[in-house]
């Protein structure tokens, strides 16, 4: 009460409306907060899924993403264009689980401590923890190719734990009581999505790499569609694939250096200073990729295709 003695109304009445208006400003801040984290996330995972798909694409031609040279701003632009794929598949799902969301808290709102909320919740349940078996059979007994192909057990590890954490919600929501404690729940519920971003970022790299595997054989077969590449050079190859024609250039006043004309490639990708070249023919097993210094030691020619 000391303190209130000698400070005059006006100061007090003063102090409470700037109170009062730092409240909405907070309110504002935290809700961009909570917007922008699933957005980041979503844009980490749409980048790092670019990444894989060009990688695995490049690695279907034996191109290794390190030994090409590209720059960071360059696999970002290669990466984004396959980003519609999965930005449509996380839309979608997003929209899915709305849907089933609306519809089973609209069930139980209806009927509140009803026996078939419960066994929905059950169900619930039951479905996610049979997620986790197969996650862990997955994890521990799958072979060494789960890494590079689509199979179950990467999206099984993100969604089971969440199926399991949510039938817990609506059987809590159900009984009108939550099942568990607060810091049991606030654990749990750490534990659930760390193990849902393991299996989201699994997911997108198994689905990315066989995706872009998949743009690796579609380049192969609009490969006789791309334009021609004549190659000169300087010295001759070791080693000329098939498709490719060799014919010896005159030498003459004007160019005198460049004596090896090669005519039957293909541009797969320019990058480091480089041409990565294939032949038209291209097929995997049996034919290599060229990689050509982009100097002076070379002189391309591109022919357009009818």
């Amino acid at each position: 009460m000391t303190a209130d003695v000698g400070t005059p109304p006006e100061a007090r009445d003063d102090q409470e409306p700037a109170h009062a208006d730092q409240e909405p400003v907070s309110a504002r801040m935290r809700q961009l907060t909570e917007a922008a984290g699933p957005t980041t996330l979503a844009t980490a995972l749409l980048i790092y899924f670019g990444y894989i798909a060009t990688r695995a694409r490049y690695h279907y031609f034996g191109i290794s993403l390190e030994m090409a040279g590209m720059s960071n701003h360059d696999l970002l632009l290669r990466g984004t264009e396959v980003v519609h794929i999965p930005a449509a598949m996380m839309c979608l799902a997003a929209l899915l689980v709305i849907l089933v969301h609306t519809a089973v808290t609209g069930q139980i709102t209806r009927r509140p401590g009803d026996v078939a909320n419960t066994f929905l919740a059950a169900g619930i349940g039951l479905a996610g923890t049979l997620l986790i078996g197969r996650a862990l059979i997955g994890v521990f007994l799958g072979d060494s190719s789960t890494s590079v192909t689509i199979n179950l057990t990467p999206p099984a590890l993100a969604c089971g734990p969440v199926l399991v954490a949510y039938a817990v919600h609506l059987q809590g929501r159900n009984r009108g009581r939550p099942l568990l404690s607060p810091r049991l729940a606030r654990q749990g519920a750490i534990s659930v999505i760390g193990l849902f971003m393991a299996g989201v970022m699994w997911t997108s790299a198994t689905v990315a790499w066989a995706y872009g595997t998949g743009r690796g054989e579609q380049d192969v077969r609009e490969l006789a569609r791309q334009p021609e590449v004549v190659l000169d050079l300087k010295e001759p190859l070791q080693g000329v694939p098939s498709g490719i024609a060799y014919s010896p250039i005159p030498g003459t006043a004007k160019d005198p250096a460049f004596a090896h004309r090669y005519r039957g490639f293909r541009l797969l990708l320019a990058a480091g200073g480089r041409l990565f070249l294939v032949g038209s023919t291209w097929r995997l097993g049996r034919d290599q990729t060229i990689v050509v210094p982009y100097d002076g030691s070379a002189r391309i020619q591109l022919v357009p295709r009818p």
